[in-house]
């Protein structure tokens, strides 16, 4: 199943989209479960990153629909989220909060369903290659591509981004340790989990990152780290 908000303050351009994707699914047989906010301030209070696809509409009371993208991107870097529009200037904006697309009102099916392949592909793609981060009050998305390493303190696991922000939850290493497997991903340590496409080379018994830090590889996992290393830098290097 998959998730869908849609902030639009008409009624009538609601229900449209509303039925725009339920026609969707019930073509490509795919289930969506859809929840309309009439503004943008109701829908990003309490925003928690568990939509797939989020269709904005650009005028909306209370909060504009660019200031409630930019909000979101806060929270959420990942959801696919599409500009509704009934003027097409508004549009090009849409690249300061990487809007995966837009539609013009009155919405036109024809178009709507191409955008969707657009965004299914792209969700398939994302729903392989993140993880979910519980966050404080919030849940975050993170790309694997994106994550550098996750180190485990106080039984709490910090995930070290790309962007330079870490977020904190309750969790064990090991249980990551699993979840990632596959994804290039390696334990050089009781503490650390890296991600080895941020490895820029070895010095002795410490791993340096491409972002300047260093991570401990402790003496029982170097045989095995090494190897998995190797193995990386042979099959090309890509997470």
């Amino acid at each position: 199943m998959y998730r869908v908000a849609i902030i639009e303050d008409e009624k009538y351009a609601a229900d449209n989209l509303q039925g725009f994707v339920e026609k969707y699914g019930a073509e490509k047989g795919q289930t969506f479960s859809i929840q309309i906010f009439g503004n943008g301030v109701d829908f990003i209070t309490d925003y928690t990153a568990n939509y797939d696809i989020v269709f904005m509409d650009i005028e909306l009371p209370m909060m504009n629909g660019m200031d409630c993208a930019r909000k979101l991107r806060e929270l959420d870097a990942r959801v696919a989220l599409v500009f509704v529009t009934n003027m097409v200037q508004y549009s090009v904006k849409g690249y300061e909060v990487d809007a995966t697309g837009y539609v013009v009102k009155p919405v036109e099916y024809f178009s709507f369903s191409l955008l969707m392949d657009k965004i299914m592909d792209r969700i398939r793609y994302a729903n392989e290659n993140y993880v979910v981060v519980r966050n404080n009050d919030s849940m975050v998305r993170i790309m694997l591509t994106d994550l550098i390493y996750i180190e485990v303190m106080d039984h709490y696991l910090i995930y070290h981004a790309s962007d330079g922000n870490e977020y904190r939850q309750l969790g064990k290493i090991k249980d990551q340790e699993e979840q990632l497997s596959g994804y290039d991903f390696f334990r050089c340590s009781n503490s650390f989990l890296v991600n080895m496409r941020y490895i820029k080379s070895i010095d002795g018994s410490n791993i340096c990152l491409l972002d300047g830090n260093m991570l401990p590889i402790s003496r029982k996992r170097k045989k095995d780290f090494l190897t998995a290393l190797n193995s990386y830098f042979r099959k090309g290097g890509v997470c």
